[in-house]
């Protein structure tokens, strides 16, 4: 009997004592609050409002798309406040042109990353699931495909499989997302020159450890004929051949951050590098999609800990590609996300009225595993054609401000190498 009051004695001492440090010294509350609901009946009309861009007559050579997958507002404030407090100056806030984006897909107020990914790379709605096809699954073309035969080397980056919904979105034509064998096979097939990320296993038949079904072992095909990079140090001791192009497979599925594993930041450090080299070879220019995948698979989690490291690299990049368009001047740099996740709030804690030094966070669509959300997501540019990128514009407008910026119509039809 004293053995076991001792032990709850010991309990809830611990307890209280953990209670009065997190008070004292944890700047962060996180809670999973009860919520009220409602359903409101919407007239869900698909024709669309495109914007009335402004045109460019200084045109862009490049552009760099960054995907903050799941950031919405308060991913972006909650990011901000965690690493420095509520005056603290990110990558975001040095941009000189933000706007608003409409997320919704063509039927449905809610999208996924295949929807909205699409809406961006080919500048129409479609189904939640689709890749690279309408409504009707009719093949549309993307801007990787375009730039392609106007000379353009066009480079993919992804914290995820780079099979996954945002990359392929850019790459390949698909009615399911979820058809990764297919998608691999096409994404080996596309005109993009740099593909970097996870996603290894869906390029290898499962009787070689992968989880190919078809048997079709596209590794081998990308080490016979390609540059194929497996780890950091092959990224690091890379040699330039613009003969080859280069698949960086980090991971059997997403990156997991081994020390092997290159971040988000070097992949892109490396593209932009390789980019530059390519310029040489004839090239027009570079299209550079870089996603900050896990900042959703995080908010999906309800883990803002984790997420405040996603959001961090994140930040890293955009910042990277922001000091690079500074000097470069002929650069469009585009940073957004593609739809919010786990409905992130910022709420008053227990001291509205009193000097606080915590912030009070809420996750509000699911306990355990949050969805995506419906709010807008916010959009910051820099760059020739920046300043189309203002208002509330919708998620397909960003397929034509990036056509505006670089005149791809007027564009001549060329080889790069």
């Amino acid at each position: 009997m004293k053995s076991l009051l001792k032990y709850l004695f010991i309990m809830v001492l611990s307890s209280s004592l953990t209670v009065i440090a997190l008070n004292q010294f944890a700047p962060i509350v996180i809670t999973i609050p009860k919520k009220d609901k409602q359903e409101i009946k919407i007239d869900f009309d698909q024709t669309l409002t495109k914007k009335d861009l402004k045109r460019i007559d200084r045109k862009a050579k490049n552009i760099i798309l960054l995907i903050g997958d799941g950031m919405g507002s308060n991913q972006v404030t909650a990011y901000r406040i965690a690493k420095g407090g509520p005056n603290y100056i990110t990558a975001f806030d040095k941009f000189p042109f933000t706007g608003f984006v409409k997320t919704h897909a063509v039927d449905t107020l809610i999208t996924d990353s295949a929807s909205s990914a699409t809406a961006y790379s080919s500048g129409i709605k479609t189904v939640n699931g689709y890749l690279g096809v309408d409504k009707d699954k009719q093949i549309v073309g993307n801007i990787t495909e375009t730039l392609y035969e106007k000379g353009y080397i066009s480079s993919l980056i992804a914290t995820s499989e780079i099979t996954h919904a945002t990359p392929a979105a850019f790459a390949v034509h698909n009615e399911s997302r979820d058809n990764t064998d297919q998608i691999a096979e096409a994404i080996f097939k596309s005109n993009n020159f740099i593909l970097l990320g996870g996603g290894r296993d869906f390029f290898l038949p499962k009787n070689l450890g992968g989880q190919r079904e078809d048997k079709l072992d596209i590794l081998s095909l990308i080490k016979e004929q390609e540059r194929y990079l497996s780890s950091k140090e092959d990224l690091n001791n890379f040699e330039f051949d613009p003969s080859k192009r280069i698949f960086g497979l980090f991971a059997s599925e997403g990156l997991i951050r081994k020390e092997n594993e290159p971040n988000l930041l070097e992949m892109f450090n490396f593209t932009l590098e390789q980019s530059e080299k390519m310029l040489v070879n004839n090239c027009a220019g570079f299209f550079i999609m870089a996603e900050g995948s896990q900042i959703d698979w995080e908010g999906h989690e309800n883990d803002f800990n984790d997420q405040f490291k996603e959001m961090d690299e994140f930040n890293q990049v955009v910042d990277r590609a922001l000091e690079y368009a500074k000097l470069d001047t002929n650069t469009l740099v585009i940073a957004l996300a593609d739809h919010e996740t786990g409905g992130l709030l910022i709420e008053m804690d227990d001291f509205r009225n009193k000097p606080s030094n915590k912030m009070k966070i809420s996750w509000n669509t699911a306990v355990g595993y949050g969805t995506h959300t419906g709010s807008m997501i916010p959009a910051f540019a820099y760059g020739p054609g920046a300043e189309n990128v203002t208002g509330v514009i919708d998620n397909t407008d960003i397929f034509f401000i990036m056509k505006e910026a670089l005149g791809l119509d007027e564009l001549s039809d060329r080889q790069c190498l």
